[in-house]
């Protein structure tokens, strides 16, 4: 993403977007955006085609993402500012889903929709580890989901919920970004678990740092969310493995399904952030639009 002003962004779909791919998300985020969250949603203002690139221009949202704001801000503030994130995370169940039948994709090309969550994060996982690198098509698939929780009605879940998705003033969440072919109808649990993993990742947040992992890890544990988090964590790895042209989030995938012992948590701090004019160009686990 990139700024072209003070109040406009444009957006280049990945090559295979297509125009119809953000009509959808349009409608999408139009239907949640009627729950009239405290924070602000994607805006399209305009879609077009350039030389066989789809393009939307979108209304510049407020705030720096959390992924730089986390390049520059200490202390007591940075805490809270890790707890905000996780809190608007954690609430983005309460959009309220449009019309959906079962678990599932909400606006996916290759869409699943099941008749229980279980069984969508099977099939899920199955679908995109066989669309992986020769590596991890050779992961097994049963049993990736076995350490989640089951889910008796379907809420909405971003899933992308990484910290370059999320807008900041400093204190507040101001935006999410990205609202797209990952959303599913699903556990609203799995945001904020995605979230907290995809912070202690360098691959994925490379500003974040140890403490901001044990923050999250607290946050986690007051909610009785912590004993998911592995799970989800490999889950989500599974579920990005179809990523196979992106090199870091192919390298963290594999860290995760093949290298690291379940129960770790490797991790190193990092710094910088982005430049304002590609303030969403360090992707999240995925792109946002292509599973």
């Amino acid at each position: 993403m990139y700024a072209l002003d003070d109040e406009r962004v444009l957006r280049v779909l990945h090559d295979g977007g297509c125009k119809a791919d953000v009509l959808r998300r349009m409608a999408l985020v139009e239907d949640l955006a009627l729950s009239q969250p405290a924070y602000r949603l994607p805006d399209v203002l305009d879609v077009g085609e350039v030389e066989g690139r789809t393009y939307a221009i979108e209304r510049r949202l407020p705030g720096r993402s959390v992924l730089q704001e986390l390049g520059r801000i200490e202390g007591a503030a940075r805490e809270r500012l890790i707890e905000a994130y996780l809190d608007i995370s954690a609430s983005l169940g309460d959009l309220l889903l449009p019309a959906h039948t079962g678990f599932g994709d909400l606006i996916a090309a290759d869409s699943i929709v099941a008749p229980t969550w279980r069984a969508y994060l099977q099939e899920r996982a199955a679908r995109n580890l066989s669309r992986s690198t020769p590596e991890l098509r050779q992961v097994d698939p049963a049993g990736i989901a076995d350490g989640l929780p089951d889910a008796s009605t379907p809420s909405f879940v971003h899933l992308d919920a990484f910290a370059g998705n999320f807008l900041t003033d400093g204190a507040r969440i101001t935006a999410v970004l990205d609202i797209g072919a990952s959303s599913l109808a699903g556990d609203r649990r799995l945001d904020p678990i995605a979230s907290t993993v995809y912070l202690s990742d360098p691959h994925v947040t490379p500003t974040a740092t140890a403490h901001d992992v044990d923050v999250a890890l607290a946050w986690l544990r007051t909610k009785g969310l912590a004993e998911w988090l592995e799970p989800g964590r490999r889950w989500l790895a599974a579920y990005w493995s179809f990523e196979i042209d992106d090199p870091k989030v192919i390298a963290w995938c594999s860290d995760v399904l093949l290298r690291r012992q379940p129960s770790s948590t490797p991790f190193r701090s990092g710094a910088g952030g982005v430049t304002d004019g590609a303030r969403s160009n360090i992707n999240a686990p995925g792109h946002s639009g292509n599973s």
